[in-house]
């Protein structure tokens, strides 16, 4: 009898698998994309891990916003998703009058799904007024809004350059006449508001057109960010240590993103610290020196200096034991990890399917976690 009851019990589990997606055949698919504005569409490959992983923050998505959003089962019909353009599944589209016009690559993670579709519905600079302001400026986890004259052409092109080359991934909008900056912000200026984080940075300076870019990128980095495929390159080209953390499903991530919020904040500058889905990224444990499928796990990559520290398992993600642990670490109680076999630490230039490589070397002078102390005339941390 036990052995039927368990038999049962995995009968109804693969069921409620196979019917987790709700799927839309070619042809409703086609007649969706004729008979709406915007659509959003998930091409998936049900049984992989990738998509698994996405068909719960799918749901949430579905289930809390108003715009139409849809899946698509690419093992049942491979080559309607070759003819979509799918390159890897899982994807999804943004298809406007029926026309694709962008590819979601941010993290997989409901909210995060709804404001990309709501961001490519807006204009790429959107005009501000005195009334829009409040709700504006929490529209999206990252929001620019320029106060530039209309008399200045120059920063307003260049502004207008930088919001078209990141309107994908951040809001942007300009304040109209009538709209005053914030507090001790001169003109013109570009405010940069991340309501998740309650904080505000903004840039003055329109000399050099680069300026702004690198401006807007390193302003959007979140106080614990999310690794994605899209952004490992630009986080690695900060140059600071990474702090990896590593958990499998968005809740544990959402855990370890609280507990160690405080300790981020402290080191924000100097350190870049991410939570990590390791379905994205395959190896990448293994490669920071950590024991695969054992959660939470965390590491820190010292780039400057191309050398790994794992972080203990079993040590409790506290932001007390972790910078305890990394005061370890600087004052050398701790030695990096090197890989079985090897004279010395990873070399970190190949990532597998990531694709992406530390090539920048920097000074670190407070890169470490730890308290305010001098050891043997060391930088002060």
């Amino acid at each position: 009898m036990k052995v039927l009851v368990t038999q049962l019990l995995c009968w109804l589990q693969l069921c409620a698998f196979a019917s987790a997606w709700n799927h839309v055949s070619k042809p409703d698919l086609e007649e969706t994309l004729r008979f709406n504005d915007f659509v959003l569409v998930a091409f998936v490959s049900p049984s992989e891990q990738k998509s698994t992983a996405l068909e719960p923050e799918w749901d949430a998505a579905t289930a809390t916003g108003t715009d139409k959003l849809v899946s698509f089962d690419c093992s049942a019909d491979a080559e309607a998703c070759r003819e979509a353009e799918v390159e890897s599944a899982p994807e999804a589209h943004l298809f406007q009058a029926g026309k694709r016009i962008a590819k979601y690559t941010g993290p997989r993670r409901g909210a995060a799904i709804l404001h990309f579709v709501a961001r490519l519905k807006r204009p790429v600079v959107t005009e501000v007024a005195v009334d829009d302001l409040t709700a504006f400026k929490t529209a999206d986890e990252t929001v620019y809004l320029a106060f530039i004259d209309a008399a200045n052409e120059e920063a307003q092109k260049v502004y207008a350059d930088a919001a078209k080359h990141y309107y994908e991934e951040f809001t942007f909008g300009l304040a109209v006449a009538g709209v005053e900056p914030p507090a001790g912000v001169t003109t013109p200026a570009v405010v940069c508001y991340k309501p998740v984080d309650g904080d505000s940075v903004s840039f003055t300076s329109f000399d050099e057109p680069e300026e702004l870019d690198n401006w807007v990128k390193e302003a959007s980095r979140p106080v614990v960010g999310e690794l994605t495929p899209a952004n490992h390159q630009r986080l690695l080209d900060r140059g600071w240590p990474i702090v990896y953390l590593f958990a499998p499903t968005e809740p544990e991530r959402q855990e370890l993103r609280k507990a160690l919020y405080k300790f981020a904040r402290s080191y924000y500058d100097s350190l870049t610290t991410v939570v990590v889905d390791p379905v994205d990224f395959p190896g990448l444990m293994e490669k920071l020196g950590l024991e695969r499928d054992v959660y939470p796990a965390g590491a820190v990559h010292q780039l400057s200096k191309d050398r790994v520290y794992p972080y203990p398992k079993g040590r409790p993600f506290t932001a007390s034991a972790v910078q305890q642990w990394g005061l370890d670490v600087y004052q050398g109680r701790i030695k990096p990890w090197t890989p079985p076999g090897a004279a010395v630490t990873t070399s970190y230039e190949d990532l597998g399917a990531t694709g992406v490589k530390a090539t920048r070397r920097v000074p670190i002078a407070s890169g470490w976690p730890g308290v305010n102390i001098r050891v043997g005339g060391r930088d002060e941390l």
